[in-house]
């Protein structure tokens, strides 16, 4: 059994249909806290003992794979045993494939967690990698207010104005997956994290 740890239920979804188009056998199960980042978004700093609490509960389950799907609390994931991030897997391909990197995001939260997992995955790398950060969070009350088309089209715009900037962008969320689809004419290749990281996780099975 997989399971899924969520800060928003519209996550589920998205991540039962992946999970079906590499295993279509396996069983899920999805787990929601949107408190977690409703904290980290208040306080700039993630909930510790929230995070715990939610992955002791979930391992009773047994699972074979827990998977964070929250950028946000990918620290927070490598400090416990069995638990994967979500973002790992592709940040580690573009350390390895680019060196002028666009971190794009809409909560704040997000962009000090992802750096640093870029920075340090490069510095495993013995490579030089630039981070152009690239902030949306102003459109972030866009997704909480589940106006997500609108959502989708201002990061694309944001992306648009500094792509020349980078070699490559990463959309460092998965909300944010669905702005890809207003950037088709970009020719700078552009990443996100749940396709790559579960094709990527399920191997681990």
């Amino acid at each position: 059994m997989i399971a899924f740890l969520h800060t928003s239920k519209v996550h589920i979804d998205r991540f039962e249909t992946l999970v079906r188009q590499f295993n279509p056998h396996i069983e899920t199960k999805h787990f929601v806290n949107k408190t977690l980042l409703d904290h980290a978004l208040a306080h700039g700093e993630t909930a510790s003992n929230m995070f715990r609490e939610d992955i002791e509960a979930i391992q009773k389950e047994k699972p074979a794979l827990l998977i964070c799907t929250c950028s946000t609390y990918g620290s927070e994931s490598d400090l416990h045993d069995g638990v994967y991030r979500i973002d790992q897997p592709i940040i580690a391909h573009l350390v390895e494939a680019y060196s002028k990197i666009g971190l794009v995001y809409t909560a704040n939260s997000t962009k000090k967690v992802s750096e640093n997992l870029i920075l340090k995955t490069a510095k495993q790398h013995q490579k030089t990698i630039t981070v152009v950060n690239c902030d949306c969070s102003e459109y972030w009350v866009h997704f909480e207010n589940g106006d997500f088309d609108r959502y989708q089209k201002e990061i694309a715009k944001s992306i648009l104005q500094m792509a020349d900037q980078v070699e490559v962008i990463f959309l460092a969320q998965a909300s944010m997956e669905g702005a890809k689809t207003h950037l088709t004419a970009l020719e700078k290749p552009v990443f996100t994290s749940p396709e790559f990281g579960i094709k990527t996780l399920l191997q681990h099975l």
